[in-house]
């Protein structure tokens, strides 16, 4: 970023020092705003956590939302704000390691949507850790826990006056707000857990928040949060490679090439602390500062029994598979990485009568740092091959019968290679927003005419670096003997042997140079970027209420310009590599347009329609600049910096019901029609520059020219007071969301969109009253494309995914709560295949997880 844009900005915020950001446009409003405003901004949420509330919400906007209040947070098993999303219509949710990652809004790849942590951007930390092409902007969302957060909103149309990221629908994280703080308060939940996978019971859960409002006239108020989860994780992970040289659907098509038994041991402990400083001098005025910093450290043991050449050469006999020839390796992964997000604001807002000013300063930075990598490999160097009868017709689980090998002794492995991963990544974003409300009746009914801009100045840099050990002694296993041997691995399914010691191999490569030549410590040049990217904005918009029908059109426009460097490595046809630095610039303007209508056919009954438009920017690693070009192999990897923004015409109509105790039953069908949706592919060039004699393979990005995502959504919740005494605590919910989409997935190929899942549902039955709640969910979402492949036989699938949670508590007294819950009670494992449903290619089971604890609130 420029001196010039880092001054300005340095006299911008010194100016404001002690502003609220218009982040939360409602949260922030010291008073109701005008009649004619009435949207989802305007609720007054001194009451925010509570479900009622947030139901008025969602009524009231003019725009389609979802609200989820710390009060209905709670009611489920989640750690993490990722998982709680998944809870809400719509939102389908992407596991890694057991835990909610990533989410999709309708079926649309997490990449292309936007994500807010009290109104200001929220970054992504790891930029190549993002699924469906690495698009590098999905937000990891499994990095704020649910202790930071006060309250969710899904918007799944868009407004003038928030940013046009968002093609499915955005996220709005609210942080705790000291808003219509009159008094001392204070939260707290303590407790632990067990988790039935590798029998680990190191878990600790502490939250708290606390608050107090001072001063004459309480005209001063602060607001402090606390959040801290450790927990020590372990699961089984079998993961076969198969031969790709057999056609999917045909004779042998599950001959396994490969097969990795993977053990894993995960200790994450991740953490959350913000707090708030709100100054009130008068009705008219509002002034706060916030920040908030959230984020995790994880540490990743990981040991591997992995059989090769198992399709070298083969016989079949009925459905049993013979191998011959084949050998196995032991390896260790040790490593360890931080994710961050670190987030402060401040603004205002000043009601001048007949014009009311908000406006905001920001800063936000999302880290990833990977401090060490190490994945060390023990082989058996002078044992001879063995044989390995196998029958891969299970879908759950393929027999495997090895003859001539025991797993479990350690002196036939040696350790033969290490090498060391570590990246530094980061992303830095300065923001301004200044907005100006004029209420008005010019058009005969109550409204407001707003007008405002943003500027964000965002870098956004990823450095990885890939060493290899020199002179990595012929170390035994059974020096460095760990845990095992594992025999009843996979539920009794196969015998892993022994993992080696994390201690011992440390100690082992502690005296060792990381480096095996000059070369092996130039930057990934396939990961490495420095990227520059800012964007300005600007909008006009009127909402106006005649008589039972709210109008609400508006128009945002963005530029965007951006600089994308990169690395260019050439590895010539005698596998000498060479480095050069790429650069390109683009820069673009787009119009997002809209108009939201929303008619009250009864006193609960509401109508909308919709028409909106959004953008999702190409991913940081499908702009990459740089290149990974083998000349021997005439095989090129590439990014395409001239790849165009991917934009959506969004149709919504919907009809709500509101019922008594905050209720609701709504029916809803929408249309998205995409321009230049991205896509991965593989072209053939027989004349690419420095590449001769032949036909140069080129695996790189582009766009298509149109596609679709239609679907239908219903939602139905319910308390059933009208029952009598104890029954009237009983209550349902279920909410569901069915999509069909398309896009050209290969010429003359169609297909549904990458992560687009057709149906996902959430279904939960209830009971709250005296003093007690307790909650049986269950949550689906079907399967998903996860990898293009080059035919549709070699696409990667995630498989559907059914969970059940049970949670529960008790109120002991005023002030404390005990609880219990308990996470996939039905083992749903996560599982993908390739090209058909009985070509598993990865499958992990986590089992139950059990929390108890005590909540208090005084």
């Amino acid at each position: 970023m420029s001196i010039m844009k880092i001054r300005t900005l340095s006299l911008l915020s010194t100016a404001v020092a002690a502003l609220a950001p218009l982040s939360a446009q409602a949260q922030t409003a010291p008073a109701p705003a005008p009649a004619a405003q009435t949207d989802s901004r305007d609720i007054i949420v001194t009451g925010a956590r509570a479900a009622q509330t947030a139901r008025a919400e969602e009524r009231a906007a003019v725009n389609l939302v979802n609200v989820q209040a710390a009060e209905d947070i709670v009611k489920y098993p989640d750690f993490n704000a990722a998982e709680a999303l998944g809870r809400i219509p719509g939102v389908s949710l992407a596991i890694d390691t057991g835990e909610g990652r990533f989410v999709n809004i309708r079926g649309i790849d997490g990449n292309l949507n936007g994500t807010t942590f009290g109104g200001v951007t929220l970054l992504n930390t790891q930029p190549g850790g993002t699924y469906f092409g690495g698009g590098g902007r999905a937000v990891e969302l499994d990095t704020v826990p649910i202790g930071s957060i006060d309250r969710l909103v899904v918007r799944k149309t868009g407004m003038p006056d928030q940013e046009a990221e968002g093609l499915g629908g955005s996220v709005e994280l609210t942080p705790r707000t000291a808003v219509g703080l009159t008094k001392p308060f204070f939260e707290g939940t303590i407790g632990g857990g067990y988790q039935n996978a590798h029998k680990n019971g190191d878990v600790f859960i502490g939250e708290a928040s606390a608050g107090t409002a001072f001063g004459p006239n309480k005209q001063f108020a602060i607001v402090l949060t606390g959040s801290f989860h450790a927990d020590k994780r372990g699961f089984d992970d079998a993961e076969p490679g198969l031969l790709d040289a057999v056609q999917p659907g045909t004779p042998g098509d599950r001959i396994l090439d490969s097969l990795d038994l993977r053990r894993y041991s995960y200790n994450r402990r991740r953490f959350g602390f913000g707090g708030e400083f709100d100054w009130n001098p008068d009705g008219q005025n509002h002034f706060y500062i916030r920040a908030n910093d959230a984020g995790y450290t994880e540490s990743v043991h990981r040991s591997v029994l992995q059989y090769r050449g198992l399709g070298d050469t083969t016989t079949t006999n009925g459905s049993v598979i013979t191998a011959t020839g084949v050998d196995a390796h032991v390896t260790l992964r040790d490593e360890q990485e931080t994710h961050l997000n670190f987030i402060t604001a401040a603004g205002g807002r000043n009601d001048l009568g007949k014009v009311i000013l908000d406006y905001q300063l920001s800063y936000t930075a999302s880290t990833y740092h990977r401090d060490y990598d190490r994945n060390s490999t023990f082989t058996r160097p002078g044992q001879p091959g063995f044989t390995v009868a196998y029958d891969n017709t299970s879908l759950l689980y393929p027999t495997l019968s090895p003859s001539g090998f025991n797993p479990s002794d350690p002196s036939q492995f040696t350790l033969t290679g290490a090498n060391n991963a570590t990246e530094r990544a980061h992303d830095r974003e300065y923001a301004a927003v200044l907005n100006v409300t004029v209420p008005t009746t010019l058009l005969g009914g109550d409204g407001a005419f707003k007008v405002g801009g943003k500027l964000r100045f965002r870098d956004k840099i990823d450095q990885p670096n890939n060493l290899s050990y020199a002179g990595v002694p012929a170390t035994s296993l059974s020096a460095v003997l760990g845990d095992g041997p594992f025999t009843n691995y996979y539920a009794g399914t196969y015998n892993v042997g022994y993992a080696p010691s994390i201690s011992g191999v440390r100690a082992v490569l502690a005296p060792l140079t990381q480096f095996t030549s000059a070369a092996n410590a130039v930057r990934n040049a396939s990961g490495f970027f420095n990227d520059t990217e800012n964007i300005y904005a600007a909008y006009a918009q009127y909402s106006g209420k005649f008589g039972k029908l709210n109008v609400f059109a508006g128009l945002r426009v963005e530029n965007t310009d951006g600089t994308y460097r990169g690395t260019t490595r050439t590895t010539s046809a005698l596998g000498v590599d060479s480095f050069s630095p790429a650069s390109r610039k683009s820069s673009y303007t787009n119009f997002f347009p809209t108009v939201q209508l929303r008619y009250d056919l009864a006193k609960n009954f509401v109508a909308r329609a919709t028409y909106s438009t959004g953008i999702g920017r190409p991913g940081f690693l499908q702009l990459l600049s740089g290149a990974t070009v083998d000349v021997g192999n005439r095989a090129v990897s590439v990014g395409n910096p001239s790849l165009k923004p991917t934009t959506v015409n969004a149709f919504d109509g919907q009809v709500e019901y509101y019922l008594p105790n905050s209720g609701v039953l709504s029916f809803g069908a929408f249309d998205k029609e995409f321009n230049n949706y991205i896509i991965n592919g593989v072209t053939r060039d027989p004349n690419y520059p420095g590449i001769t004699d032949g036909i140069t393979t080129i695996t790189t990005y582009t766009n298509v020219a149109s596609s679709h995502a239609r679907g239908i959504e219903a939602q139905y919740s319910q308390k059933f007071t009208f029952l009598p005494a104890p029954f009237d605590g009983f209550g349902a919910l279920a909410n569901v969301t069915y999509v069909w989409s398309k896009f050209a997935i290969r010429p003359g190929e169609t297909s549904r969109l990458p992560g687009t899942s057709p149906l996902t549902y959430n279904l939960s039955l209830f009971y709250e009253a005296h003093k007690a709640q307790l909650r049986l969910s269950l949550s689906h979402v079907d399967g998903a494309i996860f990898g293009v492949g080059g035919a549709s036989g070699f696409d990667t699938f995630e498989d559907q995914r059914t969970q059940l949670d049970l949670t529960s508590s008790y109120q002991v007294t005023q002030h404390m709560a005990v609880y219990f819950n308990a996470k996939n009670l039905n083992n749903s494992p996560l599982r993908y295949y390739e090209g058909l449903p009985n070509r598993t290619t990865q499958r992990e089971f986590y089992e139950q997880s059990y929390e108890a604890g005590f909540r208090f609130k005084f």
